[in-house]
């Protein structure tokens, strides 16, 4: 019998006849299913207590510049909710939303006429077309579709285009194509044509798909150097807040830990750096740890998907951290 077989009699539902499998270990984990679903239906059931579907703001504490993480107090902000409706997204309690609010607050101080950005791993965002409507020059980049590092992006029709990235919602094809340009960049690999060029730079959980921590650190590093005196780069990625040693490295997507970045900041010390919190929030709502399926996965129910501050990845519980420097 060789392995497939093996792992086909301990962990299949049923057996030869369609009897059930009784062996104690399917017997152990064939509910795991129920157990992800009655999760995901208990976050659910959080996120309807503690803050509904239609949001007014109940705290209004300006935006402060820093290194943090996404927590339940900043989606009761006003600037959060004004930011979501800037980019006409529904305030809900999703990381990814939270990325976008935070890029935004950060890079506010460039956003108008005759800012150069850059984006990177930009596949289908909405900052580009955000950006450009403040009349901001952007150039968005991807990785090239027919490079092997893109394969499993392209496979899952996530890579950037110009159609992509347009939003007919915050701007006009006329001033999008006036405004916004694209090309193929290697965030391993950045052309030094683009070098001292832009007033900003950004990207949203992307630098933790370079293929390690220290590739992820380097391209921080590296942007750098594209931008003006006086340039913001301001980016989002994986935290690993619950292990100070153990994580994912030299993997698809590597999960940085608090030494990671305190690394990082010690690299940067060139530059202007704000604050730095690694708290990661106190209430119900940053307790919950949402798990698989995901939006990715088979089996994935949209409807419970609305509590989705921290996740299971690889078996590490994460969240969004947010990083930025300022060029003197």
């Amino acid at each position: 019998m060789d392995f497939n077989e093996i792992f086909k009699e301990l962990f299949s539902l049923t057996k030869d006849g369609s009897v059930p499998n009784t062996s104690p270990l399917a017997e152990k984990l064939r509910n795991l299913p129920a157990f992800a679903i009655n999760t995901k239906l208990f976050g659910h059931e959080l996120a309807e207590k503690y803050y509904g579907y239609k949001r007014l703001p109940e705290k209004h504490d300006a935006f402060t510049q820093g290194w943090k993480a996404s927590i339940y107090n900043d989606f009761l902000q006003e600037w959060f909710i004004s930011t979501c409706e800037e980019l006409k997204i529904a305030p809900v309690l999703h990381r990814k939303v939270w990325e976008e609010a935070y890029v935004v607050n950060t890079l506010r101080s460039k956003l108008k006429p005759g800012m150069k950005g850059i984006v990177f791993g930009v596949g289908e965002e909405r900052l580009p077309s955000l950006f450009a409507s403040y009349g901001c020059e952007i150039l968005a980049t991807d990785l090239n579709p027919n490079e092997e590092a893109s394969q499993g992006w392209a496979a899952t029709a996530q890579l950037g285009s110009l159609d992509k990235i347009y939003k007919d919602d915050l701007i006009d094809r006329k001033s999008f194509d006036k405004l916004v340009s694209f090309e193929y960049a290697d965030m391993n690999n950045i052309g030094e044509h683009l070098h001292g060029q832009f007033d900003f730079c950004w990207t949203l959980c992307a630098f933790e798909h370079l293929g390690s921590i220290e590739k992820g650190l380097q391209f921080i590093e590296n942007t750098g150097k594209l931008l003006k005196p006086g340039g913001i780069s301001a980016h989002t990625t994986e935290f690993n807040y619950s292990k100070a040693e153990e994580t994912i490295d030299n993997w698809g997507t590597v999960l940085f830990r608090k030494k990671d970045f305190e690394s990082l900041y010690a690299r940067l010390s060139s530059y202007e750096l704000p604050p730095v919190s690694y708290e990661v929030g106190v209430n119900p709502i940053d307790s919950f740890i949402d798990m698989p399926p995901y939006a990715w996965h088979e089996g994935h129910n949209e409807k419970l998907n609305h509590c989705h501050l921290k996740l299971m990845v690889d078996g590490f519980p994460s969240t969004c951290f947010g990083v930025s420097f300022q060029k003197a």
